[in-house]
Formats: structure tokens, sequence, C-alpha cells
């Protein structure tokens, strides 16, 4: 991420530079915006925030256990894992 001092700025400037804020948040690049000086909300690219939301799907899915579910998992074999990522290769 590409977040630097100069792309911190209080809501109340931002609001009058909203559309020039909007070019500074191009790709990885992205804007926080504070309010008494705490960071409240940031302007992100839209490809750039698809992107995030799809690598946090993908790791979301493999490394969460509802807490509710642990009783019901167990210890996978090597040879079960290697065949899911031949399985997934396809």
């Amino acid at each position: 991420m590409n977040g630097n001092m100069a792309n911190i700025i209080p809501l109340t400037k931002a609001r009058a530079r909203l559309g020039d804020l909007t070019e500074v948040a191009k790709g990885e690049n992205y804007v926080v915006l504070t309010k008494g000086g705490s960071p409240k909300a940031a302007l992100v690219d839209i490809d750039y925030l698809n992107k995030l939301q799809k690598a946090l799907k993908a790791i979301y899915q493999k490394t969460y256990i509802d807490p509710k579910l642990l009783s019901f998992t167990r210890e996978f074999s090597n040879e079960e894992i290697e065949q899911w990522q031949k399985e997934d290769a396809l």
C-alpha cells in the first residue's frame, strides 16, 4: 500500500477537494480521511478495492473456522491434501 503522510487529510479539508482526491486515489494509492485527528475512512480506487475484497475472500475461505464447528473438524492426511491440490489445479 502506498499511503503516506500527504494522503492523510482532515475531512473538513477533504470536502472542498473531493474531486481532486479521487484522482489521488488511483491504483494502490489511497487517501485517509480523518475526523478529530483520528482516521475514519479512506478513498480507494474501485479496482483496488475489488482486488482487496477478492484477496480477503480467498484468505477467509481458507483460514476461518467457526468456533461452533470445531468439534466437527479433523486432521487431514497428506494424501487428501495432495488430491485436493490436484483437483484445484484443474
